[in-house]
């Protein structure tokens, strides 16, 4: 491999590296703070940053992609798939946390919270499982 592919490639990793923070940044949130309103500040002072790592995440992985001439190999299928689909359930997260701010049921704010923490789970479970699959 030519030095350029060597340090795309670390960027790659070191850009995806930090998407380990937001996930565990929102699992703490949501599993210490007693506030249902610290609940959803912590979750939207966060969103910007997790939807700006991903998209560099995802920015410098078609980079490395391309420098090795779009050559599909199923950890990129991988990768590309668990993208989206972390994409898909952020947003789709978003648009619940815009609903639960004027929702008065604490019943149904539980409901979304527990939802949100599947949901971050899954997505720190996918990094681990995908640095494992590269390492």
């Amino acid at each position: 491999m030519d030095f350029i592919e060597i340090e795309l490639i670390f960027v790659h990793l070191l850009l995806s590296l930090f998407l380990f923070l937001p996930p565990l940044i929102n699992l703490y949130a949501l599993l210490f703070k007693t506030s249902h309103t610290q609940k959803l500040k912590f979750l939207a002072l966060m969103a910007p940053a997790y939807y700006t790592l991903l998209s560099a995440s995802l920015f410098s992985g078609f980079v490395v992609w391309a420098m090795f001439g779009f050559i599909i190999i199923p950890e990129v299928i991988i990768m590309l798939i668990l993208c989206l689909v972390i994409f898909i359930f952020e947003i789709k997260r978003h648009k619940k946390q815009k609903l639960i701010r004027v929702e008065s049921n604490p019943q149904v704010r539980e409901l979304f919270f527990r939802w949100a923490l599947k949901k971050y789970l899954f997505d720190l479970c996918a990094f681990v499982g995908l640095f494992l699959l590269i390492l």
